[in-house]
Order: C-alpha cells, then structure tokens, then sequence
C-alpha cells in the first residue's frame, strides 16, 4: 500500500506582537526627537560641496535675507542674559514680561529703539515687523549688529557664530558683515549652505 504524505504546513508566526513594537517605537521616535523652530523670514542658501555639519546646540545665527536685512537669532538659555546686556549698552530697561516675550522669539530684526515696542506687540505682528538690525559700513557708527554678536558671546564664551545668507541678496551686504567681524577681530564663524 502506497504511504499518505501528510501535507506540509510553513511555519506560522503571529505578527501581532511585531507590529505592536514597531507602533512603539515609531511613537517614541516622534516624541523624542526635536523639531526645527519655524523660520520667521525663509531664506533660500546658496549650494556647496561641504560636507561639514553645522553643530547642533552653543550657535547664533545671523540671517541675511533677500532684501539684505539682517535678523539675528540665538538659542532660547542665551536669549534674555544677551537682552539685559544689550539693554544696559543702549540704556533700554526691559520689563520682567519683555524679557519673557524675548525669551519666546526665535529670531528678530528690529533695531534697539524700537525693540520695547516690537517686544510688546502680539506675536502675529512680531513675526510679519522684520525692518533689519542696523550695520553700518562706517566702522564704529552703527555697529548694532555687531554689538548683539558680541554682547551674545560674552553672555556664553562657548557659543560659535553662523552666518546664512539668501541667494538672491547682493554680496556686499555680506562682505560688509565679514569686514566689521574682522575690523572687532572675530575671524571665526560658520556659512550656512545647502548641499549640492
């Protein structure tokens, strides 16, 4: 008599428990990770070949957008100690409140003058009000860009300086900003660009 083959079953696996680790972990990912702060004034950088990365935390960042406006920008445990600086160099007290609205911007352009007011407006005018900090070509005249740069870094001596530049804005805007960094002998900054 001929012998019956019983018929051959793949082995079976219940991917409940799988798909269970992978909602976890995809949850934790999303809630760990830290995402960027919205920019205020989107600025298109030019292309390079760099490989180099921008380090993460310890930066301040000066923006140039296409119109050639400066904005300045610093991470939030440098933000109010900068301020107080500032305002002590400009004779500006700021109030408990403005000092919290600063602590909340993440980048502005507003010259000293006008920053209680900028400071006290809602946050939808704040982020539209963008006039640009005042660098002068003259050395020594109105030097406020270089002041923040400089005030921020006496604040934290850690802190590293980055530059990021739109595209379409004229070159001498930037050669301006390198030429009063040098003129304070500050020889040491970042470009921000994008990858080719």
């Amino acid at each position: 008599m001929a012998r019956v083959k019983p018929k051959r079953r793949g082995p079976s696996m219940d991917l409940t428990a799988m798909s269970d680790m992978a909602w976890l972990l995809l949850t934790f990912f999303i809630l760990t990770s830290n995402f960027r702060e919205p920019e205020v004034v989107p600025v298109v950088t030019p292309t390079s070949v760099s490989n180099q990365k921008m380090a993460a935390e310890n930066m301040m960042i000066i923006k140039i957008d296409g119109e050639g406006k400066f904005l300045f920008g610093l991470e939030e445990k440098d933000r109010i100690p900068t301020l107080e600086r500032m305002g002590d160099k400009y004779g500006v007290k700021f109030t408990d409140a403005e000092k919290n609205a600063f602590k909340s911007i993440v980048e502005f352009g507003v010259p000293m003058k006008e920053m209680r007011n900028y400071l006290n407006q809602s946050t939808d005018k704040q982020q539209s009000y963008h006039p640009g900090i005042p660098l002068d070509t003259i050395p020594n005249k109105n030097q406020e860009l270089i002041d923040w740069v400089f005030e921020a870094k006496e604040a934290n001596p850690d802190i590293f300086l980055a530059i990021r530049g739109d595209k379409k804005f004229e070159y001498k805007q930037f050669k301006t900003l390198i030429a009063q960094l040098q003129a304070k002998n500050m020889n040491k900054f970042q470009l921000i660009t994008s990858q080719e």
